[in-house]
């Protein structure tokens, strides 16, 4: 296969780029859905134009109230970062998950929300944190957007062919708060999500002020599970509320049955790791 291939050093560099040949051309950052793709034939783009040279699109960044994560930053840096680590222990726990280290390196957040499977492990987590993203055109006028408003279908989102996300936007969270992501796959490492399941709590003493749940793999698209979230708001934490936690998000999903598991069990599954990371994000909590 044949393509043009080119490594700008800057944004607008890289727009205008994509702006001669828009429908033939791809942005491309760690390429590892990408390559995959384009091996299986299923994509065939004339010209591939490399992030991973553009330093704006590199880094962590702690800016006032919010920790900003730049697009092009591999997996693995975002993983060993301790400002991830501190604040966000539900990503963590995704990105320890995900994949093999290889592929950490070289795999970055960006192109793991654009991909918009609706198994990627970081969504649940982000949208627990109520993430934004900041988008640029081909006119470098920038938008933000809220990131659960961005996925429209499996590997559908609202990013048009002349738009490049930019920014991950994720505000600090309080001192009560904490979070935690559970996983369910197959093999014991290295797999693909069946289910993924993020929590967010916030409590003061035993009672729930805030609560958030993200889905993963048992929708088309990531999802926030809001009725399971109102129920849990301003109950007292115990193992009872967490069961009928369990129970309400599993019929807020709608997983189908595919290769990687059958509906009813993704629901099961749904329900006890509801469960399951609440009581780890309440461990984490009182530690």
């Amino acid at each position: 296969m044949k393509f043009r291939y080119f490594k700008p050093l800057t944004i607008e560099e890289a727009l205008t780029l994509k702006k001669v040949d828009t429908e033939n051309s791809l942005f491309i950052a760690g390429g590892t859905d990408i390559f995959l793709l384009m091996k299986k034939g299923i994509i065939a783009p004339k010209t591939l134009i490399s992030l991973r040279n553009i330093k704006d699109l590199y880094g962590i960044y702690d800016v006032g109230n919010n920790i900003v994560i730049k697009s092009s930053t591999p997996l693995r840096d975002i993983e060993l970062s301790p400002i991830v680590r501190c604040n966000f222990p539900a990503l963590y726990d995704a990105l320890i998950r995900m994949a093999s280290i290889q592929i950490r390196n070289v795999g970055t957040l960006g192109g793991n929300i654009c991909n918009a499977s609706p198994a990627a492990d970081t969504l649940s987590p982000l949208l627990v944190y109520e993430a934004k993203i900041k988008i640029i055109d081909n006119t470098l006028k920038e938008s933000i957007l809220d990131l659960k408003d961005f996925f429209i279908g499996p590997k559908k989102t609202l990013l048009n062919q002349e738009q490049l996300l930019t920014e991950i936007i994720i505000k600090k969270p309080s001192p009560t708060t904490s979070s935690a992501y559970y996983k369910f796959m197959k093999r014991g490492a290295m797999d693909l999500a069946n289910v993924g399941v993020a929590v967010n709590l916030n409590l003061n003493g035993e009672i729930i002020t805030d609560a958030k749940i993200g889905l993963t793999t048992v929708a088309p698209t990531p999802i926030r599970a809001f009725k399971t979230e109102n129920f849990l708001k301003d109950k007292i934490f115990s193992e009872e509320i967490l069961y009928q936690a369990g129970e309400i998000a599993k019929d807020e999903c709608s997983p189908i049955t595919d290769i990687r598991g059958i509906d009813w069990h993704k629901r099961k599954v749904v329900a006890v790791y509801v469960r399951r990371a609440s009581l780890e994000a309440f461990r984490r909590l009182r530690k």
